[in-house]
């Protein structure tokens, strides 16, 4: 449209001259002048236009809200005759008092507003972002169109990059789960202390008969003149394994119950926030895989104050599509762990391949227990292994911040 502004104007401002008709001559001037202020105006619309969102906080709980702020600059003279931006927005989020539009892409909805903006001028807007659903969410991509005051030729500004959101899985404390909130899991003193952890070496003494030569110092030993043993601390009950069985149905080509996995889910992250409370290395093994992973999702135990963060944002992410059978996973990675250390199955569904995985722990004295997420797991698979059944999670008030 503009070239043929710019064709027809001096024609027409030309066929007027020689006609002798000024109304024709004015009517291709101004063609002319508006062919060549539409030509400017597009080549410098976004000269000085910066456009971004940006988030208070990017890890939230359920039901927390967050400020999504856009902001629009106009750095030049030439203002913004029109404007409409829009922001993409996964679907479980949403925006406090605002109505999202349906997005051609699946699993999305627009966020959008439209305005005018002049020269050497800024507009920002300020969102209550929110979800109810753990996960990790998107926020864009981002665009702001706009165009010359004719409106011809709109063009697009696109935001730097898009933003991610981490819902954390509820968390909620073991009473409010129907879970003892003393020692749910047994005497973190008990048995335990019959077994020694060879990674962490407590001191020397005098070597005695029976001792295994892996016990002996060889380096203490040369320097003292004598034989020397190596002493262990006894920590392995310290070590807090969580299991955790992302299926919940027998057949993975049948789907998966949202709810029982929400649940299962929940309780996980739930006892991983009363074992870092307690200032318990714990550790998460599941046969559920995170975004763009090709193998099971594993954490080692560790009591550093970044592990819960670590837990939770796995948990968040974690997806119902499962990589094998965690009781194949268990028996690969249960050869690593100390003996005497708590080993504590979550899952809706118990096969028995994992039943029998759990049973076998249990026997080689690993502390075990089991919490069941849901009435079709049958507590008789575990044998002698505690068990305990949550099958309904309290009101999202119930959920600790």
């Amino acid at each position: 449209m503009r070239a043929l502004l710019l064709l027809l104007g001096p024609f027409v401002a030309l066929l007027g001259f020689v006609a002798d008709v000024p109304v024709l001559s004015g009517l291709g001037f101004l063609l002319t002048f508006l062919g060549v202020l539409t030509a400017l105006w597009h080549r410098h619309l976004f000269a000085g236009t910066r456009f971004r969102i940006a988030l208070a906080e990017r890890r939230l709980f359920p039901g927390e809200h967050t400020t999504l702020t856009i902001e629009l600059e106009n750095r030049k003279l030439l203002p913004l005759p029109w404007f409409e931006w829009q922001v993409a927005l996964s679907d479980p989020l949403r925006v406090e008092g605002e109505r999202l539009a349906a997005a051609a892409a699946p699993g999305f909805s627009f966020l959008r507003k439209a305005g005018t903006l002049g020269w050497y001028a800024r507009a920002r807007w300020r969102f209550a972002l929110s979800s109810e659903t753990r996960g990790y969410h998107q926020v864009g991509p981002a665009e702001v169109k706009s165009a010359d005051i004719l409106g011809l030729a709109p063009q697009t500004l696109p935001a730097p990059s898009a933003l991610r959101v981490v819902v954390y899985p509820r968390v909620v404390s073991l009473p409010e789960l129907g879970l003892p909130a003393d020692r749910p899991f047994g005497d973190a003193k008990g048995r335990a202390q019959l077994f020694e952890d060879p990674l962490r070496v407590k001191g020397l003494r005098e070597y005695r008969p029976g001792d295994p030569l892996r016990r002996i110092d060889w380096k203490a030993t040369a320097r003292l003149g004598e034989l020397t043993s190596r002493v262990y601390e006894p920590s392995a009950a310290r070590y807090l394994y969580l299991l955790l069985n992302v299926d919940t149905l027998p057949r993975s080509w049948e789907g998966y119950l949202a709810d029982d996995l929400e649940r299962t889910v929940t309780v996980a992250a739930s006892i991983a926030a009363w074992a870092h409370e307690h200032r318990l290395p714990v550790g998460l093994l599941a046969n559920g895989s995170l975004p763009d992973a090709d193998r099971p999702l594993r954490l080692p135990p560790s009591a550093s104050r970044d592990q819960l963060v670590r837990i939770l944002e796995a948990l968040a992410m974690v997806q119902p599509l499962t990589m094998q059978e965690l009781a194949a996973v268990v028996r690969k990675e249960s050869g690593r762990w100390p003996l005497g250390a708590t080993v504590v199955l979550v899952a809706s569904l118990v096969p028995d391949e994992l039943a029998a995985e759990v049973v076998r722990l249990h026997g080689q004295g690993y502390r075990t227990a089991a919490v069941l997420t849901s009435e079709r797991a049958d507590p008789a698979q575990l044998g002698p292994v505690p068990v305990y059944r949550v099958l309904r999670l309290p009101a999202l008030a119930g959920a600790l911040p």
